[in-house]
């Protein structure tokens, strides 16, 4: 079977999210001539809901998507023939990786850093849970015994790291701050501005310059307006989300609450 890729990807308007989802058909169209099951990356929120989307149009084919952890945001789809009984978590591509030692000061981008530093790419791991006496790692399996051996520094700290299956990586507790800000409007520049304490014009150069996402897609409009419940990230200066809505100030600007996860 050769698949008319172009077909599936004429609503997709975004390139980056284009070349993901040529991807996901690329392993759709291998699962389907050989009989086999395939695995994509971890994949953020935006492009699962694409590839589901995509996905769903194949009678001759059957998905299961898995993140590990139980609220996890980056998940690995594997795909299979209609006919493979696929139970959970079986023949799954993710594992967890548990980081113990002093990990009082290490933070989520130290974590991360460390992986990437062993030449690691970032599409092949997952997310990252903080625990009271414990770091874990949801991670593709096939380079899981690479970091076993090759990771025993995070921030200059010594750790211990084993596996653990991915059914054991829990549920993640979000930690960070709330910020209270008066913006006077909910465009996407006029948010980031307030949020980060930066001038108007250069949120907008953010902007414009392909490093800010909204709900994990990237965003090159300044004018485009949000909502409550957006996650908005920029490159280099963290993401938050907005939590809520308190109202009007007597000059009809918007009171809102924003959330830092750390």
């Amino acid at each position: 079977m050769k698949i008319n890729k172009e077909e599936y990807l004429l609503h997709i308007q975004d390139e980056k999210e284009k070349i993901q989802m040529k991807r996901v058909l690329d392993l759709i169209e291998i699962t389907i001539n050989r009989h086999t099951i395939s695995y994509t990356d971890f994949l953020e929120p935006n492009l699962i809901r694409l590839a589901e989307s995509i996905l769903n149009r194949f009678r001759e084919i059957g998905y299961h998507i898995d993140g590990g952890f139980e609220n996890a945001e980056r998940k690995i789809i594997s795909i299979y023939s209609w006919y493979y009984f696929y139970e959970k978590n079986s023949d799954s591509k993710v594992v967890g990786l548990e980081i113990k030692g002093n990990i009082n000061n290490i933070e989520h981008r130290d974590v991360l850093g460390s992986l990437l530093g062993l030449g690691l790419v970032r599409d092949i791991i997952g997310d990252i849970g903080f625990f009271e006496n414990s770091i874990k790692v949801a991670i593709n399996k096939d380079i899981s015994n690479f970091i076993i051996y090759n990771l025993n520094k995070v921030k200059r700290e010594n750790v211990k790291v084993k596996l653990i299956p991915g059914e054991d990586l829990g549920q993640i507790i979000v930690d960070g701050d709330e910020k209270f800000i008066i913006a006077p409007s909910m465009r996407l520049d006029s948010i980031i501005s307030e949020a980060l304490n930066l001038s108007r014009s250069d949120a907008q150069k953010y902007i414009s310059s392909n490093l800010v996402k909204v709900n994990y897609s990237y965003e090159t409009k300044a004018h485009k307006d949000l909502k409550i419940g957006d996650l908005i990230s920029v490159r280099g200066k963290g993401r938050f989300h907005i939590k809520s809505s308190e109202g009007l100030t007597k000059k009809e600007r918007i009171k809102l609450v924003l959330f830092f996860p750390k």
